[in-house]
């Protein structure tokens, strides 16, 4: 069943939206916190510390939503079924009538 719904153009497309849910809000996050710096701002560790916790959010958010978009399509998958030919439809141009 791995084969019929995995297809290498949808696992090329999960691993790239897997790297930018990880990858964009981590250098995102890293821009952030170049800007708190000591003596710059009251607290920077603690404003740091929120960035860091926003990231880890924001990452499992991205990861999360691939998951449900890797389950809608197996569900599609799954509802499909398997190919089957039928067949030609009686009355099709070019064929006698039966």
């Amino acid at each position: 069943m791995r084969g019929q719904w995995f297809t290498p153009a949808l696992r090329r497309r999960a691993a790239l939206a897997v790297a930018a849910s990880l990858g964009i809000p981590w250098a995102l996050g890293e821009i952030a916190k170049n800007s708190y710096q000591p003596g710059l701002h009251n607290d920077p560790a603690r404003s740091q510390l929120l960035i860091d916790f926003i990231v880890i959010g924001a990452c499992l958010f991205g990861l999360t939503m691939v998951l449900t978009w890797l389950i809608g399509c197996w569900v599609t998958a799954v509802m499909k079924g398997p190919r089957q030919n039928g067949d030609v439809f009686p009355g099709a141009p070019g064929q006698p009538p039966p």
